[in-house]
């Protein structure tokens, strides 16, 4: 580990002006070794020791329980900064705050009687585990489903003290790396016309739990998103995630941490992909044995428009995120948080690739990062929510048409 690791000292007590810079020192700490991490399909197991000994894995638990206290606005500029020198790390580690960060936002007193303790207790115990540096990931993704919890096959049946859980996981990221994983089951059971869909938290060390080595992808290799199977797998009965049966309900109304961390990720890969365009045509025209590119105002042109369209996608996933804060669930809200996935799911792509013609054919070389800025951004759009469901979910909203049926979503 770098001499130059922050200690958890760095953003202890929530010194939330502290966090953004400390979160750009981890990136410049984690971009020498992205390449290696992706050229292997390894996980970034040094980033997220460094992330560990910053106190990150806390950021999102509340002040009151000991961690830094970030809100949905906080969250997504720094996931934006450590993008910007991992975007695999940052996906990664979004994964864990898909977790931690839903838990944050509940308000306990709409929660009755017995049920509020219960999950109060699931609640503390996951905040305990985040602040001692463990890892959670989000297992909802199916083969052939992918994430679509309506079409989701893994089940769970009540049994004495808990859960029994079986089925087949895809694309879960950091699958073998993680000490938790949260499960998306289904029950026979409907709750009212809807699919009963809960959570589940399983560790890691859990005998019925096998991981099947499959991730070799064209992007994001380093978030090991390997196959997770669960043979008649038992969940105790508290470590039930949220309250049963309401994974579709939340996922409609509030959809914003399933679909949302992945704005900031993305958008710093895009702001990565730029920062190395410009310093590229600099450096460029201060060496006299090559073309002085930086003084063609087509270059110009192109680079300016790049420009702008970074800094209208970040002025619109600020602006979804601070929204989050304001106005959770509301219909503006979810239409923002959609705008701005569709915004960055495009930018990425396009960006790094003009940013190869830009800067010319010896970028594609795997000694420079865009040709892993262009991968790892192209994946984006298939992350949900997919650019064609954004486009559509904004479309029947705009239209009048009910976004919050479960039956009806993209889910």
């Amino acid at each position: 580990m770098s001499s130059t690791t922050p200690t958890t000292t760095d953003i202890d007590r929530a010194r939330l002006p502290e966090l953004l810079p400390l979160c750009r020192k981890l990136a410049a700490q984690f971009a020498p070794r992205a390449a290696a991490y992706d050229r292997e399909g390894r996980f970034p197991t040094e980033d997220f020791g460094e992330m560990r000994a910053a106190g990150l894995m806390g950021i999102l638990v509340p002040q009151s329980h000991g961690g830094t206290g970030a809100n949905y606005a906080d969250y997504t500029r720094a996931i934006e900064a450590l993008a910007i020198g991992n975007g695999a790390t940052a996906l990664a580690f979004n994964m864990h705050n898909v977790v931690v960060g839903a838990l944050a936002e509940l308000d306990m007193e709409d929660v009755p009687g017995r049920r509020a303790q219960s999950l109060a207790a699931c609640r503390n115990w996951i905040y305990d585990e985040a602040l001692a540096g463990k890892v959670f990931a989000s297992a909802s993704s199916e083969p052939e489903a992918g994430p679509r919890l309506t079409q989701i096959k893994t089940k769970y049946e009540r049994v004495d003290g808990g859960f029994i859980l079986e089925g087949t996981k895809s694309f879960v990221s950091m699958a073998g790396h993680a000490d938790y994983y949260l499960i998306a089951a289904r029950s026979e059971q409907m709750f009212g016309d809807v699919p009963g869909i809960s959570y589940f938290i399983v560790e890691r060390d859990n005998p019925d739990v096998t991981i099947r080595e499959v991730w070799d992808t064209l992007g994001m290799r380093a978030t090991c998103s390997n196959t997770l199977i669960l043979n008649r797998c038992f969940v105790p009965t508290e470590r039930l995630f949220l309250l049963e049966g309401v994974a579709l309900y939340k996922s409609t109304r509030e959809p914003h941490w399933l679909i949302g961390g992945f704005n900031g990720v993305y958008l710093g890969i895009a702001v990565a992909a730029f920062e190395f365009l410009t310093s590229y045509l600099q450096r460029q025209a201060g060496n006299p044995n090559s073309p002085r590119r930086i003084d063609d105002p087509l270059v110009q042109h192109r680079v300016g428009e790049l420009a702008v369209a970074l800094e209208s996608t970040r002025n619109v996933v600020y602006d979804a995120a601070e929204r989050v804060v304001r106005d959770r669930g509301s219909l503006a809200t979810n239409i923002a948080i959609h705008r701005a996935k569709y915004l960055v799911n495009e930018l990425g792509p396009r960006l790094s690739s003009e940013a190869i013609s830009l800067c010319g054919g010896s970028t594609i070389a795997k000694r420079f990062p865009l040709e892993r800025y262009y991968r790892d951004s192209r994946c984006g759009g298939l992350m949900p929510a997919r650019s064609d469901d954004c486009l559509t979910y904004i479309g029947r909203a705009v239209l009048g048409i009910d976004v919050t049926n479960p039956l009806t979503s993209y889910w």
